[in-house]
C-alpha cells in the first residue's frame, strides 16, 4: 500500500526517461575523457613534479637538486624506519618477557 502523499512522486519518475538520462551523461564524460587521452603515459618527479618517464628509476627528474634532495630524503626515511623498530623493540621486548616469565613461572 502506497501512502497518500507518495502517489504524485511515484507518477513524476519515468524510469525510461532517467535511464536514457544518464546513458547520455555517461557518454558525454566518457568522450571528454578520450580526448584527454592524448598525452602519452608518464609519471612525476617526487621533488619537482616535472613530467619524467614511465621506467624513471628512482621516480624524479635529472635535474641535480632533485636527486640530492631524493637522496636525502631516502636516507631520512631509512634513519626514522630504524628508529621505529628501536623504539617498538624498546616497548614490546619488556612485554614479551613479562608474559613469557607468567607462561613459564
Amino acid at each position: 500500500m502506497v501512502p497518500s502523499y507518495m502517489h504524485g512522486v511515484i507518477d513524476m519518475v519515468d524510469a525510461r526517461k532517467v535511464k536514457d538520462m544518464v546513458a547520455k551523461k555517461s557518454s558525454q564524460f566518457m568522450g571528454s575523457m578520450a580526448g584527454a587521452g592524448k598525452m602519452p603515459p608518464h609519471k612525476h618527479c617526487r621533488i619537482c613534479h616535472e613530467a619524467i618517464p614511465v621506467k624513471a628509476d628512482p621516480r624524479v627528474c635529472k635535474n641535480q637538486e632533485c636527486i640530492d634532495q631524493n637522496e636525502k630524503d631516502e636516507k631520512n626515511q631509512k634513519t626514522v624506519r630504524i628508529a621505529m623498530f628501536v623504539f617498538f623493540g624498546i616497548f614490546a621486548v619488556p612485554y614479551i618477557l613479562v608474559l613469557v616469565s607468567r607462561i613459564i613461572g
